[in-house]
């Protein structure tokens, strides 16, 4: 089923932020479905999503939370296919997704069982996203929807594939991701996740996956990847992967 995606007023994110201490209650319980039709929470951003994908998110315990990270950023990467790069770094939009639409998910991924004193800093983290890098890697809607777009981004023919990659580690992910000059770059995205699938040594190790990122910082900074043919790059990882095992 397709809806208009919804975004809150300047004022309203105002006012929800300046209350989060006093609503305990709420994001622990019920929520904030009462505020869903008030005019400065019900903004429409002219830009449609599939609500009914959206309402199919995981949300059992995150036993495997790498598992469940994947399976809810197909979801919400797909439910919100049609929202570009540039309204995804406004925070009034996950602000309105993570207390309405998906307040259910929020709560029970980043609150839980959390005490009352824990909780307002949970909320701040996860329910709010002031800045790209929060937006990118902490509120509990956008990090999905980014992770999938970093996906789609470095592999469109199978983006799934890319997506279980990326996500195949939190230190792969935060690694990765965190690294938007490569991500945004196709060529030499695709071919580290190529790298990943065909070199054990990567991943074997948590390390091994830092000490690559950190040999491709040190070696690729002047690199124009997008001159390169796929030959090129493929031997320039090699030479960061025999870098990266000499790091300590």
């Amino acid at each position: 089923m397709v809806a208009q995606l919804k975004y809150l007023s300047d004022k309203a994110l105002a006012q929800v932020k300046a209350s989060a201490r006093y609503n305990v209650a709420r994001y622990k319980t019920d929520g904030f479905a009462d505020l869903a039709d008030d005019p400065g929470w019900n903004i429409g951003l002219g830009v449609d999503y599939d609500n009914a994908l959206l309402a199919t998110m995981d949300l059992s315990t995150p036993r495997n939370v790498a598992a469940i990270d994947m399976a809810n950023s197909r979801i919400v990467g797909k439910a919100l296919a049609e929202l570009s790069p540039t309204l995804a770094n406004e925070e009034r939009v996950w602000v309105r997704l993570t207390h309405i639409e998906g307040f259910t998910y929020s709560r029970d991924r980043w609150i839980g069982t959390a005490g009352d004193a824990a909780i307002p800093k949970l909320v701040e983290d996860h329910f709010f996203a002031s800045g790209q890098t929060r937006i990118r890697d902490d509120n509990a809607m956008s990090r999905l929807w980014w992770n999938y777009q970093i996906a789609r981004t470095c592999n469109p023919d199978n983006a799934d594939e890319a997506l279980g990659l990326i996500l195949k580690t939190a230190d792969i992910r935060s690694n990765f991701v965190e690294r938007i000059w490569m991500t945004s770059r196709r060529s030499i995205a695709s071919a580290v996740l190529e790298l990943i699938k065909s070199e054990p040594w990567v991943t074997e190790a948590e390390q091994n996956f830092r000490k690559l990122m950190r040999s491709l910082n040190k070696l690729g900074g002047g690199i124009v990847f997008e001159v390169l043919d796929a030959g090129d790059i493929d031997r320039f990882l090699k030479d960061c992967v025999s870098y990266a095992r000499m790091l300590t």
